[in-house]
């Protein structure tokens, strides 16, 4: 039996299909920004953005387009089948068209 050849690339292709990357906005306003290597972005209200496709090092730059309300955003990275998880550039604003920004690096 020599399906041992096989065994090494499908372990590698399938954990490397298991990592999620999400950007997380939790916010109770509208907002847009951009996401490198992803494009540009806008809502109002919480929302979770699919970046698993992105580049392994990811920014974002998002602003409240209001004065009032609370813009929050971070990168949650699972990695390993979601044993690992990550939290990265957690910042938020109430600042009247306040602007936060983040990476993953």
């Amino acid at each position: 039996m020599k399906w041992h050849g096989l065994v090494i690339p499908v372990v590698v292709a399938t954990l490397a299909g298991c990592d999620s990357k999400e950007l997380v906005i939790q916010s109770n306003t509208s907002w847009e920004g951009s996401v490198t290597g992803f494009g540009t972005i806008a809502g109002s209200g919480n929302d979770v953005v699919d970046l698993s496709d992105a580049p392994s090092d990811v920014c974002w730059e998002l602003r409240k387009t209001s004065s009032a309300g609370v813009l929050r955003a971070y990168l949650r990275d699972e990695t390993w089948f979601g044993l690992g998880t990550e939290y990265d550039g957690d910042q938020s604003t109430s600042e009247p068209a306040g602007q936060i920004e983040g990476c993953n690096r």
